[in-house]
């Protein structure tokens, strides 16, 4: 795996096949509280078992895809962790068993990078990659998921609100909004830190590593965030440039809404 200086007051390393059970957990207690949880999984209480196959899955295709990068920062376990989190965690098979104050994974961030980039496939883990017994992940039944009709997507513009008002009725129309706006980015994809590890600066200080990494190759950095993670983007130097809704045809209808966001602008 490719080396970059990681801050020295903290624990980050890259992220390996391995710590798939974690991640997939800690994503769940994180995630939780994020308005796209809340709309995608509105049936984790019932199936929380199919929300940690669902995340185990994911993240072991960005771990194992060479365009992504996956850090992850570890802190000192606490027994009660889950007791802190609203979301329903169940036994993860795979993942090991800790002690208190042991080096666990509390939190995690994924960036794809863009095309072109020298570190495509540098930052995979190669153990897995060379593999003849490499472990699959299912992902579970979806149970836990609402299937909502087509979503329809609103943009409006931050410099230009009243004017540039988009509407589109497909996935397609998102897509069309993050390549306009973060061609030749390094896209912040997903971050979360376990509810029980939060105040302690592990979103900054994953966030602070992704920005060096692009840096390192001189592009810049995207990112779509929720309304809740936006004041941790504007204190590092981000710059709001558009605000979205995805709005479903229920009745009445359930809105998300995010933010993207440019840096440097």
């Amino acid at each position: 795996m490719t080396s970059i200086a990681l801050p020295s007051s903290v624990i980050l390393r890259l992220a390996t096949i391995k710590d798939v059970p974690r991640i997939s957990a800690v994503a769940t207690a994180g995630f939780f509280y994020s308005p796209a949880f809340e709309w995608e999984r509105r049936y984790h209480t019932q199936y929380p078992g199919d929300t940690i196959k669902s995340f185990a899955k994911r993240f072991a295709d960005i771990i194992r895809d060479p365009e992504h990068i996956l850090g992850v920062v570890e802190d000192s376990y606490q027994p009660d962790e889950n007791s802190k989190t609203g979301a329903t965690i169940v036994s993860n098979p795979g993942e090991k068993a800790f002690q208190a104050g042991d080096p666990v994974i509390v939190g995690f961030a994924a960036w794809k990078l863009p095309p072109g980039s020298k570190y495509i496939g540098q930052f995979m883990d190669h153990e897995d990659l060379a593999s003849d017994n490499r472990r699959v992940f299912g992902g579970g039944l979806d149970r836990d998921k609402y299937m909502p009709g087509s979503p329809v997507y609103e943009a409006v513009s931050a410099q230009e609100e009243k004017s540039d008002v988009l509407f589109f009725r497909s996935d397609g129309g998102y897509a069309d909004i993050l390549n306009r706006h973060f061609q030749g980015r390094m896209v912040i994809e997903l971050v979360a830190i376990h509810p029980a590890y939060w105040r302690r600066g592990h979103a900054k200080s994953l966030l602070s590593w992704g920005i060096a990494v692009a840096e390192s190759e001189e592009v810049k950095t995207g990112v779509v965030a929720n309304t809740r993670g936006l004041g941790l983007y504007l204190s590092m130097g981000f710059k709001e440039v558009l605000r979205f809704s995805i709005q479903d045809e229920d009745e009445p209808p359930n809105v998300l809404s995010g933010v993207l966001l440019k840096y440097p602008d």
